[in-house]
C-alpha cells in the first residue's frame, strides 16, 4: 500500500459526508483553504484541484493527478433584538463543511480533467422554536436546512500557451426543510448545472480570470406538516431557483516569491423573487423573497518562504442582497467583512493548508418588514471558520 493511501481514503470518507450538509439558503463562496486565507482572490491564480469550483481553466497549469480534501468548519452567531418581542439568539454551533476534488492533466497533451463534491449553498439557521419572534407569530419559520451538493465534471483546454478554456457538467442534489411553530416542509430535487471559464496569461508577472456558474432551478417534491395541517402529512412542491453567479479575477506577481490577487464576485440573486408551496390545503403558503443581486469583493495575497511554506492573508467585502421588506431570520443577511490568515506548505507529494477567518457586520437595523412585524429590529453577526486541506500528487 502506497504511504499515502489511508490519508486518501480519509479524505474520500470525508467527502462522502457531504450530503448530509444542511444550508441556509445562501451562496457558500469559501471552498478551498488556500482561496479562503486569501480572500476568497483566487480566480486568476486557480492552481490545486479546487479550480473545479473557481476557475476550472487553471487545471491546465497542474501537472500529474492530484486530490485534495477541504474540511470548512463555521460558526454563525447571529443575535436579533425586536422592537415588539426582546432578543433572540441563533444556533452558533460549529458546522463542518467537506469538499473533495481530484484533477489530471495528460501528457504530452493540452487536457486536463477535473472532479469535485462540494455544497456551494451550505450551512443551517435555528434560532429555535421558541425564539421571541417565532412564538409570537408562528407562521415566521425560525429553522432552514438546505441541502445543495455538485457533482461537478470539467474538461480544460489549453488553447495557446498563454490562453486555457474549460467548461463542465454538474448534477445537483438538492433537499430543503423549513420550520416555523405552524407548519413545516421537506422537500427534495436534482438537476443538472453548467459551468465555463477561461484563464489568459500573457506574461509570468500577470494573469486574468473568468468563471460563470450556470443558475439551476429546483423543483421540490416533499410534505408539509404541522398544526395547519393537523400534524397529518400531505404533498406540497415548491420551486426554488439558484442564481447564475461571474467571477472576475486580476493576479500580479511581481517576482516568484509574491502573488496579489483581487476577484469581482456577482450573483443574480434578482432571480429569486418567491418561495411557494402548492398543496392540497386551501390556506396559500408562500414567502416573499425579492431578493437583489449584489457583488462579492476579494483582495489577497501570498507570500512564499523557503522549505515550501506559503503564508496568506485576505479581506473579503459581501454586499447583502435582501432588502428590508422581505428579510426573514432563516438568512438574515448584512454588508459582512471578512478577514482570513492562513498557513501552508508544499512538499514533494504532500501538501497542506490551514486558515482561520473571522467576520463581522456593519450591524443592520430593519424596518418596514412585510413578512411581519415582529422582525423589525436589529441584527448583529460575529461568525467565525477554520478550514484545513490535504494535496495528493502523484
Amino acid at each position: 500500500m502506497n504511504k499515502y493511501t489511508p490519508l486518501l481514503l480519509a479524505w474520500a470518507f470525508a467527502s462522502a459526508a457531504v450530503p448530509e450538509i444542511r444550508a441556509a439558503a445562501t451562496r457558500i463562496a469559501y471552498i478551498d483553504p488556500f482561496a479562503t486565507a486569501r480572500g476568497n482572490a483566487f480566480a486568476a491564480t486557480a492552481d490545486n484541484p479546487s479550480a473545479v469550483f473557481y476557475n476550472a481553466a487553471g487545471l491546465t497549469q497542474i501537472e500529474g493527478t492530484q486530490f485534495q480534501g477541504n474540511v470548512f468548519a463555521i460558526s454563525l452567531g447571529y443575535e436579533f433584538d425586536s422592537d415588539l418581542t426582546g432578543k433572540s439568539k441563533m444556533d452558533d454551533k460549529w458546522q463542518p463543511v467537506p469538499s473533495f476534488f481530484a484533477s489530471h492533466s495528460f501528457k504530452d497533451t493540452p487536457f486536463s480533467i477535473g472532479f469535485g463534491v462540494y455544497a456551494p449553498f451550505a450551512l443551517s439557521t435555528d434560532w429555535g422554536r421558541d425564539a421571541a419572534f417565532a412564538t409570537a407569530d408562528p407562521g415566521v419559520p425560525y429553522q432552514a436546512d438546505l441541502q445543495y451538493v455538485k457533482y461537478h465534471a470539467v474538461v480544460a483546454w489549453r488553447v495557446t500557451d498563454t490562453l486555457s478554456i474549460a467548461g463542465g457538467l454538474s448534477y445537483d442534489d438538492t433537499e430543503v426543510d423549513i420550520k416555523a411553530n405552524a407548519v413545516q416542509y421537506d422537500g427534495t430535487d436534482q438537476t443538472v448545472g453548467y459551468s465555463l471559464s477561461l484563464l489568459w496569461q500573457p506574461s509570468e508577472k500577470h494573469s486574468f480570470g473568468l468563471n460563470y456558474q450556470a443558475k439551476t432551478k429546483a423543483k421540490y417534491s416533499g410534505t408539509v406538516s404541522g398544526p395547519i395541517t393537523g400534524f397529518n402529512p400531505v404533498d406540497g412542491d415548491a420551486d426554488l431557483i439558484y442564481p447564475e453567479s461571474i467571477i472576475f479575477g486580476y493576479s500580479y506577481r511581481p517576482n516568484e516569491r509574491w502573488n496579489f490577487e483581487f476577484n469581482a464576485d456577482w450573483t443574480n440573486w434578482d432571480r429569486v423573487n418567491t418561495l411557494e408551496i402548492e398543496s392540497e390545503l386551501p390556506i396559500p403558503l408562500a414567502y416573499d423573497l425579492n431578493w437583489e443581486s449584489a457583488f462579492i469583493w476579494s483582495v489577497g495575497a501570498t507570500r512564499y518562504l523557503d522549505k515550501g511554506f506559503h503564508l496568506s492573508a485576505g479581506y473579503t467585502f459581501v454586499e447583502n442582497a435582501v432588502p428590508d421588506a422581505d428579510l426573514l431570520p432563516i438568512v438574515p443577511d448584512s454588508d459582512r467583512h471578512f478577514f482570513a490568515v492562513g498557513v501552508g506548505q508544499s512538499l514533494e507529494r504532500l501538501s497542506w493548508m490551514l486558515a482561520y477567518q473571522q467576520a463581522f457586520d456593519d450591524g443592520r437595523s430593519v424596518s418596514g418588514n412585510e413578512q411581519s412585524p415582529t422582525l423589525n429590529g436589529d441584527f448583529d453577526l460575529d461568525s467565525r471558520a477554520i478550514t484545513f486541506s490535504l494535496n495528493l500528487r502523484f
